[in-house]
């Protein structure tokens, strides 16, 4: 009978331990987001005091998971954390960047919560008895033209070709545009059959999967596609307080950071069962759901936003209608960069001026050319 006892009351304990998992998960998530960008970090700016307390800590983290741990300096205090665990030859890059903005800036979605995503998988694909081998990449300056993932890939310690796949996130548990609903962006399907297969197989409504043309080279998965290695992006996207001092810990979505670091984790076991090495395409495929989540986003912002100023008001009508006629890559580009511009109010006289701007003064817009001067006029007080 006391047996049995105990055994019921283990049984039960085991249970308890297994459904309070995610909870457990999403606290170790708070607790790395706000360790990374608490104020003593200063913003963890590449080579400054808190960006290498910043390394220190995800080394010490890693090496407490039991992987095996190096550092690679390039310079100036500046130093990416390379971990890896397993001993199968191929192997699964993941990473993300851990330098910010710098003093003053938080930078808590750019990219604590990124980082805080990478240590919690760490933990959980170390006991999956996956195939392949993992490394987990903490890269730092990335903020200043990639710098610590472009020194990765021309000083890899293991040879490159041997690596299936890169997986990257950036910019994590935030709602893009500051929406109500979040959307979970996934690029790089467009370069690789097999991992477009792997992500449509996990494939969620509120994900939307794009080309990564329509940002641009402006992650740490660029170097790595430059080599030509299958690569995904991860991103939550840019909201108002991006590269600004509001992008504190306090404001990151940990429930929905959560059930992304799960998905993404899925996705990576996925990866590594593969039966065939996945193979970089010569030509990018673009996902066939681009222009309706394009278009689904447009509805959302001016349903959401009562006062969207007219520029961007003007400019959303029109991409509409030319998505819906005739759905080239180049308004594919110009609709990106629309929605980045709202999105990124620190950035978006650049888009205004260089890239919007012209645009409509070759259809002879003259009404869209006056509402862009006039939006980005406002931005470059």
């Amino acid at each position: 009978m006391q047996l049995r006892r105990k055994a019921l009351t283990l049984l039960v304990v085991l249970l308890a331990a297994t459904l309070s998992a995610p909870a457990v998960q999403m606290d170790r998530l708070r607790a790395h987001v706000t360790w990374l960008a608490d104020p003593a970090r200063e913003g963890r700016r590449a080579g400054q005091p808190g960006a290498v307390e910043a390394a220190q800590y995800i080394s010490a983290e890693f090496f407490q998971l039991g992987f095996d741990v190096q550092m690679q300096d390039f310079g100036f205090g500046r130093r990416n954390v390379v971990a890896r665990h397993g001993d199968a030859e191929k192997y699964i890059v993941v990473g993300a960047h851990y330098d910010g903005q710098g003093k003053g800036m938080p930078s808590a979605s750019d990219n604590a919560a990124g980082v805080a995503v990478l240590l919690d998988l760490a933990r959980d694909l170390k006991g999956a008895r996956l195939p392949a081998s993992l490394v987990m990449i903490a890269f730092d300056d990335e903020e200043q033209g990639l710098v610590g993932s472009r020194h990765y890939v021309d000083n890899s310690p293991w040879p490159l070709e041997n690596a299936l796949a890169v997986i990257i996130f950036d910019t994590m548990g935030r709602s893009f545009l500051d929406l109500q609903s979040a959307t979970l962006f996934v690029l790089g399907t467009e370069y690789s059959d097999e991992l477009s297969t792997v992500v449509a197989k996990r494939s969620r409504q509120d994900m939307l999967v794009a080309g990564t043309d329509l940002v641009g080279p402006r992650s740490d998965f660029a170097p790595f596609a430059l080599k030509r290695i299958p690569y995904l992006f991860f991103t939550h996207a840019t909201h108002q307080d991006y590269h600004g001092p509001g992008d504190t810990a306090d404001k990151i979505n940990y429930r929905r950071l959560t059930q992304d670091a799960a998905l993404i984790g899925e996705i990576i076991r996925d990866i590594a069962r593969l039966k065939s090495k996945p193979v970089y395409r010569a030509e990018p495929l673009y996902p066939s759901s681009e222009v309706d989540t394009i278009l689904r986003l447009f509805q959302s912002v001016k349903s959401e936003k009562k006062d969207l100023p007219p520029a961007y008001q003007l400019i959303f009508e029109d991409m509409a209608k030319k998505l819906r006629a005739e759905k080239s890559r180049p308004t594919m580009q110009l609709a990106a960069a629309s929605l980045l511009a709202l999105a990124t109010p620190r950035l978006s006289p650049f888009m205004l001026d260089f890239m919007l701007a012209p645009y409509y003064q070759s259809q002879n817009r003259t009404d869209v050319v006056a509402a862009i001067k006039e939006e980005s006029a406002r931005w470059d007080k």
